[in-house]
């Protein structure tokens, strides 16, 4: 009778994407999300929107830059709009929207996110479509991310399009998946794009 392989565990592939950021030299890194960036920009429910939820990178940590495509989308006249943080309870995490009006008022939190300060709240009623972060993702638009819950929170109840930026190495076949868990409806790598949901 063969053995059973578990499948790797959240943690697990967490572990397995870290370490694949943390490989990444400075010039790959720039130009992996580059490629990125311009696939997200030219899609339509990008191009054609007036207000993108997107989200200021944690370079340091290899994450998907999304530098060029927040000063792509500021160039055609598009407001951005970046997270900031309203409870750091993990029992309840909730998170606001501001505009975004350059890195100068930005402010980093007790996380070390940079969050817009000062500028206008936007509410999620606004919202034409939303770029999220994640560590990786599935076939079926399974997200990955840090484990906080913020954007499963937030992304519950949004019927605009939910495009998700990783790397090609960090997407598979299948990633575990958890009731609470929202699925993503476009994945982006510096390679492809793919389509999971109408």
């Amino acid at each position: 009778m063969p053995s059973s392989v578990a499948s790797p565990s959240k943690d697990e592939w967490r572990t397995r994407f870290r370490t694949y950021r943390r490989g990444l030299a400075p010039a790959p890194y720039r130009a992996k999300s580059t490629l990125a960036c311009a696939r997200t920009a030219a899609l339509p429910a990008v191009a054609r929107a007036a207000c993108v939820h997107l989200y200021w990178p944690l370079a340091e940590k290899g994450e998907v830059d999304t530098r060029p495509l927040i000063q792509t989308l500021r160039g055609w006249g598009t407001t951005v709009v970046l997270p900031v943080v309203t409870s750091f309870d993990p029992a309840a995490p909730t998170m606001g929207h501001r505009r975004y009006d350059g890195p100068e008022a930005l402010s980093p939190n007790r996380w070390g996110i940079r969050e817009p300060v000062g500028t206008a709240p936007v509410s999620p009623d606004a919202l034409d479509a939303v770029v999220v972060p994640a560590l990786g993702a599935d076939l079926r638009g399974t997200r990955l991310g840090q484990g906080s819950g913020y954007y499963d929170a937030f992304l519950r109840d949004l019927a605009v399009p939910r495009i998700l930026l990783t790397y090609e190495a960090c997407v598979v076949d299948a990633l575990p998946a958890e009731p609470h868990d929202v699925p993503v409806t476009t994945v982006v790598t510096e390679r492809r794009v793919i389509t999971t949901a109408p």
